[in-house]
């Protein structure tokens, strides 16, 4: 599996969250602020390293956890080499909005 095929897979609303040495499925928080919470994060520099986390403080239910968890170790156990580059729009977006305001056009 590739990351793009990860994103294109999940029927329900969850958010990734790309670092340099991980991938992370978060799922909206049922706390007051709104934030999301990882659900699973996946290793992006070890293979089969993949790490399931408590999804009752999110909106999750159990049934999309499950695939959530089944997803990110078909990912985990795709070699790193197979599992394409990571494009992380929001990065690129920040980058762009901070680089319009320094020259004064935000």
């Amino acid at each position: 599996m590739t990351y793009e095929e990860l994103t294109n897979q999940m029927d329900f609303t969850v958010n990734l969250y790309y670092s340099a040495s991980e991938v992370a499925i978060l799922a909206p928080s049922l706390d007051t602020f709104g934030d999301d919470e990882p659900v699973v994060t996946i290793s992006k520099t070890e293979p089969f390293n993949y790490h399931p986390r408590d999804y009752r403080d999110t909106m999750l239910d159990l049934e999309d956890w499950q695939e959530a968890v089944k997803l990110a170790q078909e990912l985990a156990l795709t070699p790193l080499k197979e599992r394409g580059k990571v494009i992380n729009n929001d990065w690129i977006k920040r980058a762009q909005r901070a680089l319009q305001g320094i020259l004064g056009r935000g």
